[in-house]
């Protein structure tokens, strides 16, 4: 199964803002946990993103991993459309996070977690799952941990929705988490 996601961030695109990607996730099975390759391409910087499960990840060929968690959640992106969500989502974490980003591309937000650039990522309103499972499988190889909350085997598909929670380790994404969903 190949899920294609071809403009993450589309407004973004639209604006010429350059923080837009494409996502290709090849998977052997039905589910989230079935995909096997992926491959993330900003569109704006040119920067490839690649991960092979069991094998690692990559950006631009230099390996992704051994960055170490910092002991607090400094840099946060938020995705979300809706500024109310922003707003309760940011008063939650007051007095918790450095700064908070709304970048706009949950799967280049994700890579950039991968990378050490953000410490958390959070969808603020359920997002389609098959969309950013290239950039799931980067963040896992990369060793970090992004979680998605909903069913235990969630279909991969591009119709069921779920919030996404990711940051450089465990503790850290149940922190997220909690903060934002108690």
């Amino acid at each position: 199964m190949v899920v294609v996601d071809p403009i993450d961030g589309s407004l973004n695109a639209k604006r010429c803002l350059p923080f837009y990607c494409i996502s290709i996730a090849f998977a052997d099975g039905p589910t989230v946990d079935d995909v096997r390759f992926g491959y993330v391409l900003d569109l704006g910087s040119g920067e490839e993103w690649v991960a092979t499960a069991g094998e690692g990840a990559t950006v631009n060929g230099r390996p992704l991993g051994g960055v170490r968690p910092k002991p607090r959640l400094g840099i946060v992106d938020f995705e979300a459309t809706n500024a109310t969500l922003i707003a309760d989502a940011s008063a939650r974490l007051d007095g918790h996070v450095g700064r908070i980003r709304v970048l706009g591309a949950l799967a280049l937000a994700l890579c950039q977690l991968a990378d050490g650039r953000l410490d958390g990522v959070a969808s603020l309103k359920p997002v389609t799952v098959g969309r950013h499972r290239a950039a799931a499988l980067i963040v896992r190889e990369a060793g970090a941990h992004i979680e998605t909350r909903g069913p235990a085997a969630m279909p991969l598909d591009l119709s069921t929705r779920a919030h996404v929670v990711a940051a450089r380790d465990q503790p850290m994404a149940d922190q997220l988490s909690g903060l934002l969903w108690g």
